[in-house]
């Protein structure tokens, strides 16, 4: 059943202009690299459109960088608001939040858009990529089963709804369910890497390297993605170290690795790979080292937790206490004036003082399993391993990796 549900806020009425921008919004919500450029190209055709420059809006303000915003910004004093129905209104004041960094509002908003309009994908999938950020718990899968609940089987983007629920299962470490939806999803079909994403996550768990064996996986055209298909590369390479298959993990991320573009998700897992690399006494000096733009680049943003706490470690990595003191001196900054005030005191705080001062982390911030810093566990396992390489007392390693074991299934095999 075709889905044109999330369609009633297109301020058009010509055919061909509407069925461009499905083409854009088809770009995004599969993750292909040509969304902006095809977004831009719709909105040089015609500047008095002004979805499009809605969907460019968001595509700035995913890129999770302060130096786009002004961009964002400006593009959203072009849109024309007399010219839009209400619908667009509440679109209108989700980017506004978002340019704010007020994530939690925005969701809240989101929610109500999601409400009366349960099949607007549009609305979904920014609801479920802005929640990671503030932490995925029991209220994040309630929702996803809240809308799943509304669709059908038939419904346009079904399969995108059942890879974005299985990402929801599987970080509330519900595996069978989670593998279900994505095996579910990709007989559907095979081309959202989302899907591919949300299986490697069950695979992650059961140490399952199976899908370099996989003949659909292997016949997907990387070329026409964007970043993510490198976090997916990103989560192969993990399997393999967690098989200690070290330099084949390594060839690997040699092969994806890119600094030809700066992008937050790379340097993080960049980062996160690398130093499970060097907990291990391997060395990675040279590949470290060039990360550093990307460090540089990021260090004064702080626009999420979920960035910095990779800084953190990355900049422990160099024991350059210079560098470290700016960087806490800059967060505490920033984050007790905006949305994410809480993170930071409840989570990113703790962190920074256990790796500076060998501080006792609260046990029940480490039974949070640090979620509310933004990401998915397998992103935050560095904290785990990082912490557990840092802590001098002898209870709060124990801790650490007591309540990494209960959620880890093949944690055994590296710590």
């Amino acid at each position: 059943m075709q889905n044109n549900y999330f369609y009633k806020w297109i301020d058009s009425k010509k055919d061909d202009e509407i069925n461009s921008f499905k083409q854009c919004i088809d770009s995004y919500i599969y993750f292909k690299k040509d969304a902006f450029h095809k977004t831009n190209k719709l909105i040089v055709k015609n500047p008095e459109f002004n979805a499009p420059k809605l969907l460019k809006i968001v595509l700035l303000l995913f890129s999770r960088d302060i130096q786009k915003i002004s961009l964002a910004r400006e593009t959203l004093t072009s849109i024309s608001t007399d010219k839009v129905n209400n619908y667009f209104h509440q679109y209108l004041e989700i980017v506004n939040l978002w340019i704010k960094n007020d994530l939690k509002n925005l969701l809240k908003k989101l929610e109500l858009i999601i409400k009366d309009n349960p099949k607007d994908i549009f609305a979904i999938r920014l609801f479920h990529f802005n929640n990671i950020f503030l932490g995925i718990d029991g209220k994040f899968l309630d929702k996803h089963e809240e809308i799943l609940s509304k669709w059908s089987k038939n419904d346009q983007h079904y399969n995108l709804l059942l890879g974005m629920s299985s990402y929801a299962y599987e970080e509330n470490n519900l595996i069978d369910k989670a593998k279900f939806l994505a095996l579910n999803s990709l007989e559907k079909s095979t081309n959202d890497l989302w899907s591919w994403h949300a299986l490697l996550h069950v695979h992650d768990n059961e140490n399952n390297n199976s899908i370099n064996t996989n003949d659909k996986f292997n016949k997907i055209d990387w070329s026409i993605y964007g970043p993510i298909k490198r976090h997916i590369w990103w989560h192969q390479s993990l399997i393999l170290f967690y098989n200690q298959e070290y330099e084949e993990s390594l060839k690997l991320f040699d092969k994806y690795f890119s600094s030809s573009e700066i992008f937050y998700l790379d340097f993080c897992n960049a980062c996160s790979f690398l130093l499970r690399l060097h907990y291990k006494r391997i060395d990675v000096k040279d590949r470290m080292d060039k990360l550093k733009d990307y460090a540089e680049y990021f260090k004064n943003q702080h626009i999420l937790p979920f960035i910095d706490y990779h800084l953190i470690f990355y900049y422990s990595y160099y024991n350059d206490l210079d560098y470290f003191l700016q960087l806490e001196e800059k967060m505490e900054k920033n984050y007790l004036e905006n949305s994410f005030k809480e993170n930071y005191i409840n989570f990113l705080k703790p962190i920074i003082l256990s790796m500076k001062k060998n501080e006792l982390l609260d046990k029940n911030i480490i039974k949070s399993q640090f979620k509310y810093l933004g990401g998915s566990f397998a992103q935050r396992e560095l904290i785990f391993l990082s912490l557990i390489q840092n802590a001098k007392y002898e209870k709060n390693k124990l801790n650490l990796i007591s309540e990494y074991y209960n959620y880890k299934s093949v944690s055994k095999l590296y710590v």
